[in-house]
């Protein structure tokens, strides 16, 4: 069931949109040669080995992703990106375009509405994590797209995200 906020918002993604403010800062800025993406490695115990926290993935070749929120919502929605990337690949012999690849992501994000064909909701909570997509499109050369928890996504030429984004200010 979901229950609406007064101005008609979900309270569900709000609340996912708020575990994101919380998270570790993510940047991506788009040059003429490709995409940069960096990450802000903040581990709340000095017993956490450095190397075992990821925050930028491979989902294909040709592209990766910069996370800011629950990482294990990142890795599910990372790995959804990957096989939807290889399908594309295998059936149409060509790396999938950044952009329809950020749109079954964000296909994804918006499932936890919806029921799956036994009856069974596929996610019981909005996923709590934004991502920056990246990568080299044949077409646009480096492309770089913001996804958040309530399936939208919005092309950037340079974007921050995280409990730091405010901090950045991008001309």
């Amino acid at each position: 069931m979901s229950c609406f906020s007064p101005e008609g918002r979900l309270f569900q993604v709000e609340y996912a949109i708020e575990a994101i403010k919380l998270g570790t800062t993510a940047v991506g800025i788009c040059t003429s040669e490709g995409v940069i993406l960096a990450v802000e490695k903040r581990l709340s115990s000095s017993l956490i080995e450095p190397g075992s926290v990821q925050k930028i993935l491979e989902i294909d070749s040709h592209c990766g992703a910069a996370m800011s929120g629950l990482i294990a919502d990142a890795r599910m929605l990372i790995e959804h990106a990957r096989v939807e990337s290889q399908n594309h690949r295998f059936t149409y012999d060509e790396p999938m375009g950044i952009e329809p690849l950020t749109q079954t992501v964000c296909d994804m994000a918006l499932s936890f509405a919806e029921s799956s064909e036994e009856g069974k909701k596929k996610t019981s909570r909005p996923f709590g994590v934004a991502l920056l997509i990246a990568g080299v499109d044949r077409r646009e050369g480096g492309v770089l797209y913001f996804s958040d928890p309530s399936g939208t996504y919005i092309k950037y030429k340079a974007k921050a995200i995280g409990g730091g984004a405010g901090i950045f200010y991008f001309v």
